[in-house]
This record gives structure tokens, sequence and C-alpha cells, in this order.
């Protein structure tokens, strides 16, 4: 990276490499925090650049449904630090102002966040599911096997089921809803899957998911055992 950045190069180079790693099917939250690796350096360089990292963290952070705790709180504090002389006189008043409001917004809104407690980046409940009915949705699976569509779903978010109980559960409890919609019958699959959720405690998850986000998974995981 150049030691010295234009005002709206920086904000494209952030924003391109999170769509990157979204590309790369990893979460929102693991998006952000690789992202923010990758640029953390930099705001050595300058009050603008500072500012603008800062700032994009901040709003990409607003659009989670929920916030690590320690994560609001240096956000909070890493933008109350921001040198708005110094910035000001790095930046054109357009931009300042642009600057300023998005700051102040960010503020205001981050205590209105959900809070999260569990520190391991994930996908969130309701993301993962939409991001398996995304996927299932845009497979052909008239061009396969059943078992063979199923594997090709399960091996797109073996990463995910990996990283946490709760993305697991998620993951295939979802699949499962799915196939039964569509009259798929996977049967070794499904009887894998199904092992799975019989013994599934939804206490093991602990703080990865909301009270009511246990409540709604332990009513879809009865659902779908009942159709088994």
């Amino acid at each position: 990276m150049s030691l010295k950045w234009e005002y709206e190069e920086l904000f494209e180079s952030f924003m391109e490499d999170y769509t990157s790693y979204k590309n790369a099917n990893m979460s929102d939250a693991e998006s952000l925090a690789r992202t923010f690796n990758v640029y953390e350096s930099l705001q050595n360089h300058g009050e603008m650049e500072k500012a603008i990292i800062h700032i994009l963290y901040g709003e990409l952070l607003l659009k989670k449904s929920r916030v690590l705790d320690i994560a609001k709180e240096r956000t909070k504090e890493d933008l109350l630090s921001l040198d708005l002389n110094k910035l000001n006189n790095e930046v054109t008043d357009e931009q300042f102002k642009d600057l300023l409001n998005r700051r102040n917004r960010i503020l205001q809104e981050i205590d209105t966040k959900p809070l999260d407690y569990y520190p391991v980046v994930r996908w969130y409940y309701f993301e993962v599911i939409n991001n398996v009915k995304e996927y299932f949705q845009d497979q052909n699976f008239e061009t396969h096997s059943e078992e063979e569509f199923v594997n090709n779903i399960l091996e797109r978010f073996k990463r995910d089921c990996k990283n946490t109980l709760s993305e697991n559960i998620t993951v295939k409890t979802t699949l499962v809803e799915l196939l039964l919609l569509n009259n798929i019958r996977a049967y070794s699959h499904i009887k894998n899957i199904k092992s799975e959720l019989e013994q599934f405690d939804i206490n093991d998850v602990g703080e990865q998911l909301s009270e009511d986000e246990k409540a709604d998974l332990s009513f879809r995981i009865k659902e779908v055992l009942s159709k088994l």
C-alpha cells in the first residue's frame, strides 16, 4: 500500500476488499474483521486514513444483526479519539462535513444495537439461514443425483459448520427444511442429519445464539424431526 491515499481511493479499496472476502463465502463478521486487519496499520499514516477506516468499520458494524460488546466500545473510543482539527486540515470542507456526519451517526446508533458476547466471528442466526436458502435456490438439483446435490451444499458450508455449533445446527436444520419442502429424498444425508438433530442440546450453544434464537431453532428442529 502507498504511504498516502486519496480520499475516494481509500473508501473504494476498503469496500472492495470487504466485498472480496464476502464473495469468498465468509460471514459479514469475518469479512469485516479480516478487512480491518489489512488496513489497521494504515491509520498511522494520517488523520484522514484513521477516520475513513474507523468510520467504514463502524458503518459495517451497524449493518450486522448484533455487535460484539468489545467491538462496540473500541469503535466508540476510536471515533471519539479522532483529532478533528488535524482531520479538517487534511480534507476538503465537504469531505470533513461528510466524515463528521457519518461519525456522529455511528456514535448515535451503535448504542441501539443488540450486543453479542461470544467472541468468535461467525454467521449470525438469520444470516446463515438466508445464505443457505440463497445457495440452495441457486443450485440446479436436476443435473445431479439427490445425494450429490446435498453433498454440494454441505461442502459449501463445511467451513462454517466446523466453526461453531450454532452454525452447524442452523445449516443442517435449514437444509433439511428445504429438502422436505422440495421433496428431495437424499436418504443417506438426511439420516445423518437426523441423528445430529436428535442428539443436539440447545444449551450447548451458550451465548452463540440469543434466547429468542434458541427458542426458534428448538421449535424448527422439533418440526423437522416430526416429519422425518
